[in-house]
């Protein structure tokens, strides 16, 4: 029980400032997350591979705050997982949508 209390604890407290943030700050965190997710389906359609993606958008992009700049294994991970022939569909822009429409 112990275990299971703590683990629920500290999904809460992680979705805490999601849960706070203004319309202005979810812009922004999606556009830099929709950034990193076009980047990294351009490395993977290059043929790049995923850890050799993480380490490239990593170093493009060390000037963004730490947030975004954690977010870039999970994102890149998540676009190397996908099929192949959702590849050819606007990945990007359908990520971008669903962040921006996303309702805590």
């Amino acid at each position: 029980m112990t275990r299971f209390t703590l683990a629920a604890l500290c999904l809460a407290a992680t979705s805490l400032p999601a849960l706070a943030e203004t319309g202005a700050e979810r812009a922004a965190r999606c556009a830099a997350q929709t950034e990193i997710v076009a980047q990294a389906v351009s490395l993977r359609t290059e043929g790049r591979r995923e850890n050799r993606a993480i380490r490239q958008i990593t170093r493009d992009r060390a000037g963004m705050d730490a947030p975004y700049t954690e977010a870039v294994s999970p994102l890149v991970g998540w676009v190397f997982a996908l099929p192949d022939d959702q590849l050819e569909s606007d990945v990007a822009g359908e990520f971008r949508a669903a962040c921006d429409g996303f309702k805590p």
